[in-house]
């Protein structure tokens, strides 16, 4: 039983130690293609409608830590669209993320703007490309009094000790900006094929995240992004959507992918009795090497809501007993006027 005790100790501040070094690895979730202005500042601003607005929150890692928790929430839209000619426009948009890491309190809180041009590059609605660039300011800090480390090992109990001095630094935190940049391709093939490949260049400026005072710079991170959507024909109720992202930061490499597959309930028509779109969404998705999470989702008008529950697989199995985490996603996107936008219409992400 006191070497189960110390196995477990141990585990605990393996855990921590994890924390503590994984502070230069950006925050991320399940749901990548819900949150696209985190994704990729190329999203921003292509969609179905006038403005988008959004909000996600996770929180994961209960059963071993205190939570892990994130949130995020975004709005975006054209700009200038009056004042440009043919199908080309700009997008702005912001993005605010908090993201709060386990029992060291590790604080990552963000201030982004973005802003984007889209370039029609020709046929009927068949391919443009948009560059974005992302500027913010971040702040992080750590407050380490609720860790707890080996040196708090009693030997001769078996147990932790908290009058034991645990030597760590009592935290500090820091400010700095954050630049990103981004580019997407979206190609539509026909009514029932579209597809938007992107890439991604998070942190180019490397800025020092030190928390301590030191230098620690954050590493930047190369993304790219596919998401598809094909419907079964043209009757089809059935849409099929295959999404993958893969990101290297240092030497740490990121792949997420999986399907959702979405059934139109009823769509909107001037000409029948249906006023409202309404779909459901059911997903599975993998992290290599990590978890696995299934997904729903359903549209409502303008609204959408979305719910992932990831499981565990890695080495960190035995002690999350499989369990990931918890995440939710709200949407509104609007229409100003009558009529939507052609130049504007896209799903190629939320």
């Amino acid at each position: 039983k006191r070497m189960d005790l110390k196995k477990i100790f141990l585990l605990c501040i393996g855990i921590i130690a994890l924390c503590y070094s994984g502070m230069a690895q950006d925050w991320h979730y399940s749901q990548f293609y819900a949150s696209p202005l985190t994704t990729n500042p190329g999203n921003t601003g292509v969609f179905n409608g006038d403005i988008r607005v959004y909000t996600l929150y996770r929180m994961q890692w209960f059963t071993v830590t205190n939570p892990y928790k994130t949130f995020s929430v975004a709005a975006d839209a054209p700009i200038f669209k009056s004042k440009m000619r043919g199908k080309d426009f700009f997008a702005a948009g912001i993005n605010i993320n908090n993201d709060n890491q386990g029992s060291a309190h590790l604080s990552n809180t963000s201030y982004n703007a973005t802003l984007a041009f889209t370039k029609y590059l020709g046929g009927y609605r068949k391919n443009d490309v948009t560059i974005g660039y992302e500027i913010g300011y971040v702040m992080k800090s750590a407050s380490y009094g609720g860790s707890k480390w080996d040196s708090q090992y009693d030997e001769s109990t078996g147990t932790y000790n908290p009058a034991y001095g645990s030597g760590a630094p009592g935290g500090g935190g820091i400010g700095f900006l954050d630049m990103s940049t981004g580019v997407v391709w979206n190609f539509t093939d026909n009514h029932l094929l579209k597809s938007a490949l992107g890439f991604s260049f998070h942190h180019f400026t490397a800025p020092n995240e030190s928390i301590t005072g030191g230098s620690d710079r954050l590493l930047p991170k190369m993304g790219a992004q596919w998401n598809i959507n094909y419907k079964l024909s043209e009757t089809s109720n059935t849409t099929l959507e295959p999404s993958i992202m893969a990101s290297l930061q240092g030497s740490s490499l990121l792949i997420n992918g999986g399907l959702n597959v979405k059934y139109v309930l009823e769509e909107h028509s001037h000409y029948t009795n249906h006023q409202m779109d309404k779909a459901v969404y059911f997903g599975a998705f993998y992290r290599f090497r990590d978890a696995l999470w299934l997904t729903f989702r359903i549209d409502y008008s303008d609204f959408a809501f979305s719910f992932a529950y990831d499981t565990n697989i890695s080495k960190l199995t035995p002690a999350s007993k499989s369990v990931g985490g918890f995440e939710f996603m709200l949407l509104y996107k609007g229409v100003f006027g009558k009529n939507k936008n052609a130049k504007r219409s896209n799903t190629r992400f939320i």
